[in-house]
């Protein structure tokens, strides 16, 4: 069986496919690919959603936030336009994910 990867949402730097073969969802971003399954990508939209952009940029530190996925090895470096590329990355994707969602359990009730 082939795999095949299906684009779910993309932005100017960053896209996110999903496959059905294997159940991940690959995140290209920043010129690195990350592989998630789908409980860990929820957990990192969580985490980009949860970073305060106001607070971000008003501090006397670096602008950058620093993420850690459990799942994997990396340690991301995000500066304030690399979250605000997820942040937008992540609505867009979950909303067409979403929105499949709702399509599929249309068609199943018209054929059943």
């Amino acid at each position: 069986m082939e795999s095949t990867k299906e684009l779910i949402y993309e932005t100017a730097n960053a896209s996110l496919h999903q496959c059905d073969a294997t159940e991940h969802y690959i995140l290209h971003f920043g010129g690195d690919t990350v592989t998630f399954r789908a409980c860990e990508l929820i957990t990192f939209k969580r985490k980009i959603q949860k970073i305060d952009l106001v607070t971000l940029l008003s501090s006397d530190t670096p602008d950058v936030e620093i993420v850690h996925m459990p799942h994997c090895d990396r340690i991301f470096a995000l500066t304030i336009h690399n979250v605000m590329e997820l942040k937008e990355l992540f609505a867009g994707a979950f909303t067409m994910l979403e929105l499949n969602s709702v399509i599929h359990k249309q068609l199943v009730r018209k054929v059943f």
